[in-house]
């Protein structure tokens, strides 16, 4: 009876091992997917947050 015990417990500790790391990823992976916040520029020196240098003229 234990030729078949210790596997199976085995098995069922290995299985929710591997399911709890799973889970664990995908909520990293998914707190991990949004967007950084942006610092706004300054307007009047700046067109699309891109430094123009020199003369606008």
């Amino acid at each position: 009876m234990t030729r078949f015990v210790v596997p199976a417990a085995a098995s069922i500790v290995v299985g929710l091992l591997l399911g709890a790391a799973a889970i664990f990823g995908v909520t990293l992976m998914v707190q991990q997917d949004t967007k950084p916040p942006l610092t706004a520029g300054d307007p009047a020196s700046s067109v699309l947050n891109r430094v123009e240098y020199g003369d606008r003229s």
